[in-house]
């Protein structure tokens, strides 16, 4: 009787294996070939799933952003949590596994700059997305945090997420939790 394979599990699988492959070797230095091996299965299987490394990473990156987007709704409706403890949650999430696919990200940055793809609207969609939702999380404090000061505290958050990212490459996450402290102090939270 032949093996039942769940393909929606098996794509993860294999997006999964080529993002270690990419957080390692480099999106240009990884061959399909390399995905293949690394994922277990021969090309021609990898074939039946993604029709060139392109794909796998473009899916890769719809994948990273669904996961932040319902990580992040979720650290929203913990009642129990300060701003504070959402805010530290929230970046975690973007730590991206304590930062090791921020080659990946940065290596995404790079490729969109040069090419106008369909990739580079989904990312914008999904940040503009994120962007509203940590906007949501700050007008919910309404308590603390004036309507006026909502857009330019969301600002100041994306800001330290981003430079963050860029950090990890050459720093500990420490500075994080320093300028996350800064910006409630500053608010006065």
């Amino acid at each position: 009787m032949p093996k039942i394979v769940n393909h929606d599990e098996r794509k993860r699988e294999i997006v999964n294996s080529a993002l270690n492959l990419f957080s390692r070797q480099g999106y240009h230095s990884a061959s399909f070939g390399d995905i293949a091996s690394a994922s277990g299965l021969s090309r021609t299987n990898v074939y039946n799933y993604f029709k060139n490394k392109d794909e796998i990473f473009h899916y890769a990156v719809e994948e990273l952003l669904d996961t932040l987007s319902m990580s992040i709704e979720s650290i929203i409706r913990q009642q129990d949590l300060s701003l504070a403890q959402k805010l530290q949650k929230i970046y975690q999430v973007y730590e991206f596994g304590e930062g090791k696919y921020t080659s990946i990200i940065l290596d995404l940055a790079l490729r969109l700059k040069r090419e106008d793809t369909t990739t580079a609207e989904t990312l914008d969609d999904a940040t503009k997305s994120l962007r509203r939702k940590i906007e949501m999380l700050f007008a919910g404090e309404r308590a603390l945090l004036p309507s006026p000061q909502v857009a330019a505290v969301t600002t100041l958050f994306f800001s330290l997420v981003e430079s963050s990212i860029m950090r990890s490459l050459f720093t500990d996450s420490a500075f994080v939790q320093q300028n996350i402290g800064a910006i409630l102090r500053m608010l006065g939270i």
